[in-house]
């Protein structure tokens, strides 16, 4: 991998690379790709064949719930994690004691367990690993190459056509360890493995 002196950043936001997903196969672990397909996404495992369509979510979700008894009128929030089969929370009344079940919003995190999940079916990406107390990854080999062009670069720079506001951008809210000059060459070895990672 030959390194390069100077990287302008092209005005990437992370949602121009949620395009597509390399994940881990929710039945048999092995590499699987989730792509558009029509007006939805569709997943299709390289390994076991195995398509699903969304529908089921994988990932971690917590739901919340902010009421009042319907007794007494006390305020009755509470936030709970779940597993998306149900989206009700049963409370219970601190001034009266009614209990009674409420709808609750759901929620769904990008993180499971400290790993990073997908956007459609929040299963774990196949484009990661920790890297002392911070996790590398990255939602599939496109933004890998680009972060890869990132760390190599001696000079980084906002392209002359970047128009996007800068908090809003993919390289400008990067994590320090990767920026951090000093872990370049950890990082691009990291980089290399995802590069080749098969299973």
């Amino acid at each position: 991998m030959s390194e390069q002196k100077r990287f302008a950043d092209p005005g990437t936001h992370l949602a121009d690379l949620a395009t597509h997903f390399l994940v881990h196969c929710p039945k048999c672990d092995g590499r699987a790709l989730i792509n558009p397909h029509g007006e939805s996404w569709r997943l299709n495992c390289s390994k076991c064949f195995h398509v699903e369509e969304p529908g089921h979510w994988y990932g971690s979700m917590q739901a919340y719930v902010s009421v009042k008894c319907r007794e007494c009128r006390n305020p009755l929030p509470r936030s709970a994690p779940v597993d998306g089969r149900w989206k009700k929370l049963k409370l219970k009344c601190d001034q009266c004691g009614d209990e009674c079940e409420y709808e609750a919003h759901l929620s769904r995190h990008p993180k499971k367990e400290g790993l990073m999940c997908d956007l459609i079916f929040g299963l774990y990406l196949w484009l990661q690993k920790p890297i002392g107390d911070d996790l590398f990854w990255s939602y599939n080999y496109e933004q890998l190459t680009l972060l890869e062009q990132y760390v190599s670069a001696k000079l980084r720079e906002r392209s002359i056509d970047n128009k996007g506001s800068k908090n809003s951008l993919m390289f400008s809210r990067l994590p320090t360890f990767i920026t951090k000059a000093g872990n370049r060459e950890e990082i691009l070895k990291l980089i290399r493995e995802l590069q080749l990672k098969v299973k």
